[in-house]
């Protein structure tokens, strides 16, 4: 019988990873066992793919996205070394179908893979598969649950569970609403419910809810809607997720939180804020801070952000609700200079975020500023034409080069040396020593034990030593081995988190919940 094999790529391999990548359990769920037995998942922030581990006849399944597509094309042609059928898909491959193909792909699969994959196996079986798949956006209650019994907990930090996809913003420089769409497709509470338990039995205390945009319909979002029709749609999202919250409370175990993303309107909704953090036991959260000036979030088509002391006013009133922020500011936005980034890190430092990223700006595939400086490219120069944008692109397919991650673009008002430095000084100034032990004193959900403390003060550094540079993405696009120091530091956080979980769940062994997994977390 021939064998499915997952892969996630990944541009090196650490032995570890600190978020699950959801697709390839959910793929895993969707594979019909009956027909090809259990999959085989490979993770390469976990292990390296060799083309050993197929043989001829086997269906290898690839999930690429922009940034880790080289080394996804690099899978591909190791497997066809062993005359293997291969599939991929992704984000990346929804975006440009053509290009696995014209690398060497059996087929390709576009959009959510989950509802026709069994169909693409099947095919692949009775040799008579298609080039192409089309999955499309799913509804939420089409979209498939992970497999989780193939996952081993003692290799990840955090596992990740789904409840809404989609998002109805537009940010020029985001593609999640070019390929998922602007209308929220919510899951079906039931399976949401039942994978958070599942994980909570593996021994797991803390789930990344995988959405885009958490909040999509907050009374502020809905204010601002010009659409009546779209007014009442967000209305109904809105109670349905509220509806959400209360099942979810009751029917997960209290002691099992949550990371999300949101944006800052939540903080227009004191009801769903506080759902957030009591219902869905959401403690920490990415917002898509973006710029602290009003040009910068123009140029990011965001301007329903608040700026400046406004924004820093928003994130504070999110920690003073329970729910540290982790602070994403792009670098190198269209509008940026020097003396705005330095203006940038000033806020950053003084808006007391938990913590705090300085993605590079990238236009990645799919958005609407990638799009638009691809025309510019192609034109310029051209008799009358005007372009879109004063940031050059530099390569119309950067992904297929191994470049560094501010050499896609040229910027201008900053040379690539002036940007690589600032930026560094962002990281370096927000996850100082002496920042760092500023955020721990003066902010009231950071009232911590010591051991909380010191946990937190070796995940500040782990997190800038894993993510300086491009931030918190998946884990299969870092490119930079990690040292031995930094393994070190990661080892001894968590460590120190294991011994105080289990401290803390012995303190719960009477509850119903904690009976399930006391044996295996006593000594």
């Amino acid at each position: 019988m021939p064998k499915v094999v997952l892969v996630n790529p990944a541009m090196s391999t650490l032995g570890y990873s600190v978020i699950t990548p959801r697709w390839l359990f959910v793929i895993a769920q969707a594979t019909p066992v009956e027909l090809v037995g259990d999959p085989v998942v490979i993770d390469e922030a976990l292990q390296e793919f060799r083309s050993d581990m197929v043989q001829a006849g086997d269906i290898v399944g690839i999930g690429i996205s922009t940034g880790n597509c080289r080394a996804g094309y690099r899978i591909l042609k190791e497997a066809k070394t062993k005359n293997a059928t291969v599939i991929m898909g992704g984000v990346h491959p929804t975006i440009f179908p053509d290009e696995p193909l014209e690398m060497g792909a059996d087929a390709v699969v576009t959009g959510n893979g989950d509802v026709v994959w069994r169909q693409v196996i099947s095919d692949a079986l009775n040799r008579n598969l298609q080039r192409r798949y089309a999955g499309g956006r799913a509804p939420g209650e089409a979209l498939v649950k992970a497999r989780w019994d193939l996952l081993d907990p003692a290799q990840y930090m955090f596992p990740t569970v789904q409840t809404v996809a989609g998002c109805p913003e537009n940010c020029s420089f985001c593609s999640v609403w070019v390929t998922e769409g602007r209308q929220p497709r919510r899951r079906l509470s039931s399976k949401v419910i039942e994978e958070v338990n599942e994980l909570y039995d593996l021994g797991f205390r803390y789930v990344v809810f995988a959405d885009d945009n958490f909040n999509p319909a907050t009374l502020g979002r809905i204010a601002r809607e010009p659409s009546a029709q779209k007014r009442k749609e967000l209305e109904k999202i809105r109670e349905e997720r509220l509806n959400f919250f209360d099942e979810y409370s009751q029917s997960v175990p209290p002691n099992l939180y949550a990371f999300s993303q949101m944006t800052t309107e939540a903080t227009s909704d004191e009801e769903y804020l506080a759902a957030m953090y009591r219902k869905m036991r959401i403690r920490a959260a990415l917002v898509g801070v973006e710029s602290f000036s009003e040009e910068g979030l123009k140029t990011a088509n965001k301007s329903w952000n608040p700026t400046g002391a406004k924004m820093v006013e928003a994130i504070q009133k999110i920690q003073d609700a329970g729910i540290v922020v982790l602070s994403s500011i792009i670098c190198g936005l269209e509008s940026d200079t020097v003396e705005t980034i330095r203006s940038m890190r000033r806020f950053a430092v003084d808006s007391g975020s938990v913590l705090a990223q300085f993605p590079f700006y990238h236009p990645y595939p799919g958005t609407k500023d990638f799009f638009e400086m691809v025309r510019d490219k192609n034109n310029r120069g051209k008799p009358g034409f005007v372009p879109k944008h004063t940031i050059q692109l530099r390569d119309d397919r950067f992904w297929l080069n191994p470049l560094n991650e501010v050499d896609f673009i040229g910027h201008p008002n900053m040379s690539r040396e002036e940007l690589l430095e600032e930026s560094k000084k962002c990281w370096d100034a927000f996850y100082s020593i002496k920042e760092i032990m500023k955020r721990i004193s003066r902010r009231p959900v950071l009232t911590w034990t010591l051991p909380g403390r010191f946990t937190y003060l070796l995940f500040c550094m782990a997190f800038k030593r894993i993510y300086a540079g491009q931030g918190m993405a998946a884990d299969g696009v870092r490119t930079r081995r990690l040292g031995t120091l930094t393994r070190a530091v990661i080892k001894i956080g968590v460590a120190t988190y294991n011994r105080s979980f289990r401290k803390r769940l012995r303190t719960r062994v009477g509850h119903p919940w904690a009976k399930s997994v006391a044996s295996r977390t006593r000594g």
